[in-house]
């Protein structure tokens, strides 16, 4: 691959448009000086950096994308329903856990490798962000319960309805 470019100085190269003048083509193709909108000379997935997010097209790019999630903080030791109360309509994105629990956490709403409904519980001192991923309730309304008192308001359920 060749590509020469022709500039006055480095200074002009920040401040204003540069001349073109190479070849894209492997072996010293034809000689093609075409910008696109974005001073960008025939950027395509092949030709950007590892890493680099290709803007200029729909197709040889990356989606930058902001994670949104429904909160819900755990304020009681009864069970918390978060979404419908349905199986199959709440994605549980994560719980941020603020202070080390000095009870356990249940979460009701998935399935075993088997298929049957069965909670998972955080155990004692769990701290920290705990990653579901999105996982679906598929075996019962998503339901939550801190088991202690001590820990109301320490704990942030991460969620989308589906």
């Amino acid at each position: 691959m060749q590509l020469r470019i022709l500039a006055f100085t480095f200074a002009v190269l920040l401040s204003a448009p540069f001349a073109f003048a190479g070849t894209l083509a492997p072996g010293g193709g034809p000689t093609t000086g075409v910008l696109d909108a974005n001073s960008n000379v025939g950027t395509t997935l092949a030709t950007t950096l590892a890493g680099e997010r290709n803007a200029s097209s729909a197709t040889d790019s990356y989606v930058a994308v902001r994670q949104e999630a429904n909160a819900s903080i755990i304020s009681k030791t009864t069970a918390v329903t978060i979404g419908g109360g349905l199986a199959n309509d709440t994605h549980l994105m994560g719980l941020l856990i603020h202070t080390a629990l000095t009870g356990t956490c249940a979460i009701a709403g998935f399935a075993d490798s088997d298929g049957v409904a069965q909670t998972y519980t955080l155990p004692i001192g769990s701290v920290g962000y705990k990653d579901f991923l999105g996982a679906i309730n598929s075996a019962g309304a998503l339901t939550i319960t801190c088991s202690t008192a001590g820990d109301d308001n320490f704990v942030m359920v991460l969620w989308r309805p589906r």
